[in-house]
């Protein structure tokens, strides 16, 4: 039976009555919509609000809204690079206290003319020396060399052989920038010949990161489905990832529903990743590394986020194995062996491969949890797509039962006798959600096994609130493949048939 709430059901005269309403169609298209947001710092003269998301959608808009060579200018060029269509937003934070230091000192004149190539957190600049330079007009050079580079996330100082450099942005990840002499094939050989040679010291004395527990806490009913966090502070007072952590856990709550991807960079050997990742246990973190990489480590979890985002956006669920980090360099140790893959994964960290061409590619992204709450491996939460199939389930209920006929109606028993689109029956939410699995979840090969999850659906109208409804989904999570087994079984001999 057709039901009508506005044509008269008692009209007698002839004529035609024509009602619209809105009605829910393909449930297929409530794939949760990708979203990134980027913490990180601006640069002196910017005046954002701070602690405020803002939709950036370009690297021009970065540079004029947080300055060029900021933390946050670096991190969304990274992110932005392999995205693809997916919306970036950007969090600015106070800056941090102290700003990390480094000395570069040549130690004599030029003996042979050539081109120096110092390369600050991975991006390159370049040196002309003449014969005969003197060790002060060669540190000069470098000194304006590398002012003249806008893109640089430090400025220099020093008219003598020493040019000091210092980041643009306090707090101690500053540390991890890194200043480095030839890492493209043939520079070597174009290098100057200077007495001495030139001393690169590593970045030092930066000191208290930004505090992200305001931002965090104030992210609000928007979906963020990956968050980058530049910050990897153990041994502060606050650590960073303890605080991402924290807003995973109150964002998963019931009432909030925002579930995100936390990630985190990494630059550190295995050995040292393992002991890292190892004192972690949590969904909302995940370290992508990139060992020895001269990037700074925010800018190797922007450049990941960009290429998962997208990646998820198109199959969510979807492992991210094999993704190239657009912009990240590679360094020089030998790739892992699959013993030290498996361990590292074991403790809680991610793991990627480094090309001959010197690009990083991801191999397996975990998060840090592996144990329950009474201490038992725990692999439920192992893979970081698990949460992004997660959060298109939880995205696709809510939305379900925002919308048409649940928006404005009321609880009747199965039984009821009633033509009113509004009556909701707990079989009618259980036909919704078996339509939804239907179009939605099993399609995109997020759940497994959909007889059996369907059978097991349980609706009911609660026992002490008669205007609400209980749906209980068992649903079965499909699982990345990762690992294939294959077995040769072979002999000199013709195998004997069984007559």
């Amino acid at each position: 039976m057709i039901g009508f709430d506005l044509v008269p059901a008692n009209a007698k005269a002839s004529g035609v009555f024509i009602e619209q309403k809105a009605v829910l169609g393909s449930l297929g298209n409530l794939i949760i919509p990708q979203k990134i947001l980027i913490l990180g710092q601006y640069n002196t003269g910017k005046t954002p609000t701070n602690n405020v998301p803002v939709l950036v959608l370009s690297e021009a808009d970065a540079i004029l809204l947080y300055g060029r060579g900021s933390l946050m200018h670096l991190l969304y060029r990274k992110a932005v690079a392999g995205c693809g269509n997916v919306p970036i937003y950007c969090c600015p934070l106070a800056d941090g206290t102290t700003k990390a230091v480094t000395t570069s000192v040549v130690n004599g004149a030029c003996t042979q003319a050539g081109t120096i190539s110092l390369y600050i957190a991975g991006q390159r600049i370049t040196i002309p020396v003449a014969l005969n330079d003197a060790a002060t007009a060669i540190g000069t050079a470098i000194t304006n060399a590398i002012n003249a580079a806008a893109d640089l996330p430090v400025v220099a100082t020093g008219s003598t052989a020493t040019s000091t450099i210092t980041a643009r942005n306090g707090g101690a990840w500053g540390n991890g920038l890194t200043l480095k002499q030839d890492l493209a094939p043939g520079e070597a050989a174009a290098e100057p010949v200077i007495a001495g040679g030139i001393t690169l010291n590593p970045f030092a004395s930066g000191a208290t990161d930004p505090v992200l527990d305001t931002a965090l806490a104030a992210l609000g009913d928007t979906w963020y489905t990956f968050i980058v966090c530049p910050y990897d502070n153990i041994g502060a007072t606050t650590p960073a990832v303890i605080a991402l952590e924290a807003a995973g856990v109150a964002r998963i709550n019931p009432l909030v529903k925002r579930p995100f991807a936390g990630v985190l960079g990494n630059v550190e050997s295995a050995a040292d990743l393992i002991t890292r990742a190892a004192a972690r246990n949590s969904p909302w973190s995940a370290y992508v590394n990139a060992q020895a990489s001269p990037n700074i480590p925010g800018e190797i979890a922007a450049a990941a986020v960009g290429v998962m985002a997208a990646s998820a956006q198109a199959a969510p669920g979807r492992p991210y194995r094999f993704k190239t980090l657009p912009g990240i360099m590679a360094g020089t140790s030998a790739n892992w062996t699959y013993g030290t893959r498996d361990n590292v994964v074991a403790a809680g960290g991610s793991t990627s491969k480094w090309n001959t061409d010197g690009t990083v590619q991801l191999v397996d992204v975990a998060t840090t949890y592996k144990l329950n709450s009474q201490g038992g491996a725990d692999d439920s939460w192992r893979w970081i797509e698990t949460i992004a199939n997660m959060q298109v389930k939880v995205y696709s209920m809510e939305n379900l039962f925002l919308g048409t006929p649940f928006d404005a109606a009321i609880v009747v028993d199965d039984a009821s006798v009633t033509s009113v689109q509004y009556a909701i029956r707990p079989k009618t939410v259980k036909a919704f959600l078996v339509q939804l699995i239907d179009q939605l979840w099993a399609p995109f090969a997020l759940t497994k096994e959909r007889d059996s999850v369907v059978a097991g659906i349980i609706v009911e109208i609660d026992s002490g609130n008669p205007g609400r409804i209980n749906a209980m989904v068992p649903d079965v999570f499909s699982a990345g493949l990762r690992i294939m087994a294959g077995k040769i079984q072979w002999s000199f001999y013709k195998p004997v048939v069984a007559a």
